[in-house]
């Protein structure tokens, strides 16, 4: 679960850094150009552009964290693999069914990542702004909590 949120931080930061990088790549252009380029490159992301973000970051950290589950799952669930443990699971799982059974029901992982993360992390920002807890230092320990 934890590996699961930093990877999606991480694709959420890579997709900003994306988004800010177009200030460096039109220095050859115009200076009004530049300039608009620049302005809409600093300007924060709008809700729905915050909210794919981070749909897109969950969808695609689940895309590889999903075969980890799909062990942890066969494991929990039988005693055949827990027998086995980890590695043995792999190896029987792949020498059984194929490689694609290690992302055996991705397609729920996506829906699900793609409806509550987005929102939930999609949300965060814009409702930490709401609640005026924009600098930790004016933030009051109810609104933090």
């Amino acid at each position: 679960f934890f590996y699961s949120i930093k990877l999606q931080l991480v694709f959420k930061t890579f997709y900003f850094t994306i988004a800010r990088s177009t200030m460096s790549q039109n220095q050859n252009k115009p200076q009004a150009h530049v300039m608009a380029t620049a302005a809409a490159a600093a300007a924060a992301p709008g809700l729905m552009q915050q909210i794919g973000m981070a749909g897109s970051a969950a969808v695609i950290t689940v895309s590889f964290i999903h075969p980890i589950d799909v062990v942890k799952t066969r494991i929990q669930v039988s005693p055949e693999y827990a027998a086995l443990g980890m590695g043995g699971t792999v190896k029987k799982v792949v020498g059984t069914e194929g490689v694609l059974a290690m992302w055996k029901g991705v397609n729920a992982a996506w829906l699900r990542e793609a409806s509550y993360t987005s929102l939930r992390l999609g949300l965060y920002e814009p409702c930490k702004i709401a609640f005026g807890c924009t600098t930790p230092e004016n933030t009051t320990f109810l609104k933090k909590f």
